[in-house]
């Protein structure tokens, strides 16, 4: 049951849209519809192993079981989280490879819309089994009158010891000790089903609840006194996760699939809001989304639920598994497009993944802007390029 002070607020909101635009978003996410969407099954705290589960249909074709998260639920587009379609067909091209291929690279395109009570089919296509290396490109249908709603090409390859490696090591702690000092993942909230203003300021007011987001518990770190005199580019936002229920330590692909269902945990959300756009955007959606695996499997498991007291707070305390860290900036917003930009890290500092992707963001329903929709985005740009003034400043 939807609280009465949701109700109030969809019924004050829908008296300033255009009855053409009831069953849209307004802007920078606010749902225009008459009355909220019902409570989704897929919002529910369901272990991995168990999200991530297929039914075989063939050798190369598999359909989804668990349905997918909504982001907003009820005052969602009621449409599926995009990297519940993404990790699901790198688990499907993982049902074709012989034992001791691991994910290494995805890159994957979405097409259309995922529906949220329909099945997804997933199609591998197997390209290459090379020695050492292999590929397989997935389409992924819903409606088959509708064709290929995402399409990946996954590189597998199998585990090498290495001759020599650099990479920055962080130490998480201390380079975001203005909001981590004296903290654990668990001092922060889960993160929301949604991560804009509009959808904050009805968390804070109580008019809503946050949707339970199945597979991986998620908390996010208050990035404010981090990013508070920084400018866009140089923002971040802290996100510790870790999966709801242990995985099988025989299945190593199982683990790697779930640090990439995390790499798209509210990510153009994140980049809009780190350009103070959030409240702004009129259309935002995910094009394409890259993922690389840079770790061996030793640092990419999740753990088997035995409890450590020794390392960093991110070690498994409390038996229900170690936490891994991402860490967001926006790199680019321009023509229409964002690049939101992921580095993914264990524990002891290694940078065990990356993420990138490329997102439809507007700030106008048609192709040219209005007066003032110009007016706000000169002072905005002019506020950057002061900042951006200052920014040099800092670093002569």
């Amino acid at each position: 049951m939807l609280s009465t002070p949701l109700l109030s607020w969809f019924l004050h909101h829908r008296n300033h849209v255009s009855p053409a635009k009831m069953d849209m978003t307004g802007r920078g996410g606010r749902p225009t519809r008459k009355v909220p969407l019902p409570k989704h099954p897929g919002n529910t705290y369901l272990p991995f192993k168990e999200l991530i589960k297929l039914g075989k249909i063939d050798d190369r074709t598999f359909r989804s079981i668990a349905l997918p998260f909504a982001p907003g639920g009820p005052l969602g587009v009621g449409r599926s989280y995009g990297a519940h379609v993404y990790m699901q067909a790198c688990y499907a091209a993982c049902q074709t490879v012989s034992e001791g291929f691991l994910i290494h690279n995805v890159s994957g395109n979405f097409i259309l819309s995922g529906e949220l009570n329909i099945p997804f089919v997933y199609k591998v296509h197997i390209i290459r089994n090379g020695r050492s290396y292999c590929t397989r490109i997935v389409n992924v249908t819903q409606s088959q009158s509708k064709g290929i709603c995402f399409t990946c090409t996954i590189s597998f390859k199998t585990p090498e010891p290495s001759q020599i490696q650099c990479q920055e090591t962080l130490n998480i702690f201390e380079n975001y000790s203005s909001v981590l000092r004296n903290k654990t993942p668990t001092d922060f909230p889960e993160c929301p089903s949604m991560d804009l203003p509009f959808y904050h300021k009805l968390l804070q007011s109580g008019a809503i609840e946050n949707d339970s987001f199945p597979g991986l518990e998620c908390r996010k770190v208050d990035m404010t006194n981090y990013n508070k005199d920084k400018h866009p580019l140089d923002r971040r936002q802290l996100i510790f996760y870790r999966t709801i229920g242990s995985l099988p330590s025989d299945d190593p692909n199982m683990h790697l699939c779930a640090h990439i269902f995390a790499t798209d945990r509210n990510s153009l959300y994140i980049v809009a809001n780190h350009f103070e756009l959030g409240d702004y955007f009129t259309a935002m959606s995910s094009l394409a989304h890259t993922v690389t695996i840079h770790s061996p499997m030793e640092a990419l498991r999740f753990g088997n639920g035995e409890k450590s007291a020794t390392g960093t707070v991110l070690e498994d305390r409390d038996g229900k598994g170690k936490w891994f860290c991402m860490e967001v900036s926006g790199d680019r917003i321009g023509y229409g497009r964002a690049l939101y930009h992921g580095r993914f890290w264990s524990s002891d500092g290694t940078h065990i993944m990356t993420a990138m992707q490329d997102g439809l963001i507007r700030f106008t329903n048609v192709q040219e802007a209005s007066e003032e929709e110009k007016k706000f985005m000169e002072e905005q740009s002019s506020r950057w390029r002061d900042q951006s003034r200052r920014r040099k400043e800092q670093k002569l």
